[in-house]
């Protein structure tokens, strides 16, 4: 058994795969253990060249150019798989590629620092206001209630609900590519409530955190509150680049609600995610030190 070659590739590179991507390149053993062994080598053969694997590419800081150069150059010579997105921001892109495409960048792409997989990301239960001691908060003799502050929901939508009416300020879509605010699944409109929900709809009774901030819905999860690393990357960068477009009338708040299977980083840094939430908090400073202070980012307490 582990004479196979995905394994040998598993353990030679171990240092630059994730722990996520190690085993699912070698639960795609899983097929072989129901077959007869005169077929393994016919049947890893056909995973290796056909079954496509999502990953987030990480290259090294001063390598980026020149690691993706070489990376649509191996991309063009290997069959099934194909460049999704490319974040120059943190110096990454996300790759759907088979197994010999893998092993062949971890031969010959040099300017690679670290493979992850392109995990599953999902939607969490949520806290309720009273718990964050987040209502009727007073500073400098004023109830803070998040006016003139706008927040960003990077989840499955906003549906445009009556405790939300008229504060959907912007909408963007990265899983059906539709233009008007919706939610098909619910928790982003729920996250959004919870976050600046009025309570129209109830007499006051169910009211967020910022009641009066202003919303920006980023679809990033589907139907099933389900997405990708790659997609929450999307989200955060396009975050950034709405503040850069729009300088007088940024986005003051990202709010992800939003979790996947743990991994054991010896610094968090390491971590795609967090490189790309980094670099949104950056770009925050920047205009900080510019002397724009008027965000107001100390109206809301929030979120969950």
């Amino acid at each position: 058994m582990f004479g196979y070659s995905m394994i040998q590739m598993v353990h030679t590179h171990a240092d630059k795969m994730d722990q996520p991507l190690r085993e699912q390149i070698l639960n795609l053993y899983e097929p072989l253990k129901y077959t007869p062994i005169f077929f393994h080598k016919t049947i890893e053969e056909m995973i290796k060249s056909k079954k496509k694997v999502p990953v987030i590419i990480e290259f090294e800081q001063d390598q980026y150019d020149k690691g993706c150069e070489e990376l649509n150059g191996t991309i063009q010579k290997c069959p099934n798989s194909h460049i999704r997105q490319n974040f120059p921001r943190v110096s990454c892109s996300s790759v759907d590629l088979t197994p010999n495409t893998l092993g062949e960048l971890l031969t010959t792409c040099h300017g690679i620092k670290r493979i992850h997989l392109n995990s599953e990301v999902r939607a969490l239960l949520d806290v309720a206001v009273p718990s964050a001691n987040a209502k009727n908060v007073v500073r400098n003799n004023t109830v803070l209630t998040g006016k003139g502050v706008k927040i960003a929901i990077i989840d499955t939508g906003i549906y445009p609900h009556e405790d939300l009416k008229g504060r959907i300020t912007d909408f963007v879509d990265f899983v059906n590519g539709r233009t008007d605010p919706y939610d098909d699944n619910g928790h982003g409109t729920h996250c959004a409530g919870a976050a600046a929900g009025n309570g129209a709809a109830s007499s006051q009774k169910y009211r967020g955190s910022a009641p009066e901030a202003d919303l920006v819905g980023i679809k990033v999860l589907n139907s099933i509150g389900s997405g990708s690393l790659e997609s929450i990357m999307q989200g955060v960068e396009w975050c950034i680049q709405y503040n850069e477009q729009h300088p007088t009338d940024k986005i003051d708040i990202m709010n992800l609600s939003l979790g996947a299977t743990t991994q054991a980083y010896s610094n968090e840094n390491k971590d795609p995610m967090v490189q790309m939430v980094e670099a949104a908090w950056q770009v925050l400073l920047f205009v900080l030190q510019q002397g724009m202070k008027d965000l107001k980012v100390k109206q809301l307490l929030v979120l969950e």
